[in-house]
């Protein structure tokens, strides 16, 4: 017998979007809509689970109506018989005792998901056909340091004729593991497995480690603009005691996202007719757009720059723009003049001297006592 299995991570669900102004909502629901074509997918096809690699919310308090939302779809997939397995992530596992629990555990108590929430690999055994299927969950642990391996020396059971390995990490040697977070080491990922998954990379990847695949089926949508030009999805996998025996990447519809390089010059005019001519080219009402303003111009050629008028141009012909002016620099007609260095006591010597010119007579051997007391008293500091 073969094993079905859809798997994902990183859906996202309910983001704050707050940067979207009043398209947020619209951008919270793009996040449902590709998670929409994973379950009406799963509805079709009717795997056997429904694996989740965390950071299924993207955050501990997720809104009512996306809970709503979630546990509908959930109920869906339990009347079809698919079983549905989450692991936390780094947004919706608990890092304090006022954060109580991840929002999972009210889907697992609806007994309609299994949420394997132990930071320690925890086994769920599954009675499929005639075969038995081992999915082993480990959560986040949120309170290990970046040099410690969540799986050294953990006890892992291959309890089943098929074991799945579900958890949420960077792992050693996959692209977007720098080194500088918790993460698993090649030497730790365990042998004979059929599928090790995982989440918290957003770029879909896979390899083979120890004799055992890895799979990061990466996010459903795409989270910022280091994802502009990668495709988002989910896998499609039959398993058997031999391994993988089919896999399919499936796309879901996440909303397209581009950077426009704009580099202003002073001989071009306007700098805000430069702008709106390079974004006329790239016009796309669903597109979110970064757009990065580079350049030298004079203090008058930036009078010209128009942000206020650039966003209403791009209020019909983008989804969202947003602009970055840290490349946009001003020129300077002349060098500066360094000042000249001085020491405190130089600084003073002015200071008294100034003072002196404005005094009345009479005053003048007040301050000049003052004068010679206060540079007495720095100097025994050390101070010249």
């Amino acid at each position: 017998m073969t094993v079905h299995v859809l798997l994902t991570a990183d859906n996202h669900l309910d983001p704050s979007a707050v940067q979207y102004g009043p398209k947020r909502f619209e951008r919270k629901r793009d996040f449902q809509h590709c998670f929409d074509v994973l379950v009406n997918f799963a509805l079709d096809n009717r795997p056997d689970l429904f694996l989740i690699g965390g950071d299924f919310y993207d955050g501990i308090l997720p809104g009512n109506p996306t809970r709503a939302y979630v546990a509908e779809q959930f109920k869906r997939l339990h009347e079809k018989d698919v079983k549905t397995v989450l692991v936390s992530g780094h947004h919706d596992t608990p890092r304090s005792i006022e954060q109580g629990v991840s929002p999972l555990s009210v889907h697992a108590k609806s007994g309609h998901a299994y949420f394997l929430h132990d930071p320690r690999p925890t086994p769920k055994l599954f009675h499929l056909g005639g075969e038995t299927v081992n999915v082993t969950g480990m959560s986040l642990n949120p309170g290990l340091a970046p040099d410690q391996d969540p799986l050294a020396g953990q006890k892992i059971d291959q309890a089943g004729d098929v074991n799945i390995f579900l958890t949420h990490y960077p792992i050693e040697g996959f692209e977007g593991y720098f080194g500088q977070e918790t993460h698993i080491g090649k030497s730790s990922i365990p042998r004979n497995f059929q599928l090790f998954a995982s989440g918290h990379l957003h770029r879909q990847q896979k390899n083979t480690i120890n004799g055992t695949p890895v799979i990061y089926p990466g996010s459903t949508e795409r989270a910022s603009f280091n994802e502009e030009g990668e495709e988002k999805g989910f896998y499609w996998l039959e398993l058997d005691k031999t391994g993988i025996l089919h896999q399919e990447f499936h796309p879901t519809p996440a909303r397209p996202m581009e950077t426009l390089d704009s580099r202003v010059t002073g001989e071009g005019g306007s700098l805000t007719r430069q702008i709106q001519d390079a974004l006329g080219k790239r016009a796309g009402p669903e597109k979110i757009l970064r757009v990065r303003v580079t350049g030298k111009v004079s203090l008058e050629q930036l009078s010209t720059y128009k942000r206020s008028a650039l966003i209403a141009y791009c209020q019909d012909r983008f989804f969202h723009v947003e602009f970055d002016e840290d490349g946009l620099n001003l020129l300077t007609m002349a060098p500066l003049e360094s000042l000249p260095r001085t020491s405190p006591v130089e600084e003073l010597d002015r200071t008294f001297q100034s003072l002196l010119a404005k005094v009345k007579e009479e005053e003048r051997p007040l301050v000049q006592e003052a004068w010679k007391g206060t540079v007495a008293r720095l100097r025994e500091e050390g101070v010249s």
